[in-house]
């Protein structure tokens, strides 16, 4: 009977922590070229915008070139990506489509600051990037008031970013929380219009070999 009230607590509680906050959380994002000799990619975001509701999160990522979303499914962890193409939205199922950076160790510090009104602890994430076969390193705050279900990096994290940085092999990319927002959303912002096109990977990857 005991076992049985801990695993009911632990179902509980575990659901309650995924949805334990609701809102929206603005990035403002810089990025560094590694070689200043290289010309700077003017299409890299430069504000991104997190909106999590239950068990949704939805990225918009602003560019030069337009606007493009994800939406995450923590639960089933399928994800869907929202482009603009010749003036049309598109959607791509990319069906939980792996990062190409993978973590290999996450080494957490004891060392804290405030980032919005949140106790953010520090760790260093060591990473390796499949496409380019080169290692990297990543400081990132996190706070543990959010879930890091609703991100789309450092997975294993005990917390959700709302500092970090992304290394490419030419870019670093510095993301930083500038503004928290807990209010309601509407469930229908993380789902698509029924006028979308929807294509899988495949489907775009060969549209745009035509």
């Amino acid at each position: 009977m005991k076992i049985i009230s801990f695993f009911l607590f632990f179902s509980i509680t575990s659901s309650y922590y995924l949805q334990n906050f609701e809102g929206e959380i603005e990035f403002n994002v810089i990025h560094k070229q590694k070689d200043s000799s290289l010309a700077f990619n003017n299409s890299l975001p430069s504000k991104m915008n997190y909106y999590i509701s239950g068990e949704f999160s939805r990225i918009d990522q602003i560019t030069t070139l337009g606007n493009q979303s994800l939406i995450i499914d923590t639960i089933s962890k399928n994800s869907l990506l929202l482009i603009n193409l010749m003036e049309q939205q598109i959607c791509i199922n990319i069906n939980n489509e792996k990062d190409t950076n993978e973590v290999i160790a996450i080494k957490y510090l004891d060392y804290y600051k405030n980032i919005l009104n949140y106790k953010c602890q520090k760790a260093i994430i060591n990473s390796y990037n499949k496409q380019t076969e080169k290692n990297s390193t990543s400081v990132v705050f996190f706070t543990k008031e959010i879930s890091n279900s609703y991100s789309n990096n450092f997975e294993g994290l005990i917390g959700f970013p709302l500092s970090y940085e992304i290394n490419s092999s030419d870019i670093i990319s510095t993301y930083t929380a500038i503004n928290i927002k807990k209010k309601n959303i509407d469930p229908q912002f993380f789902t698509t219009d029924k006028n979308t096109k929807t294509y899988s990977l495949d489907e775009f990857k060969n549209l745009m070999n035509q």
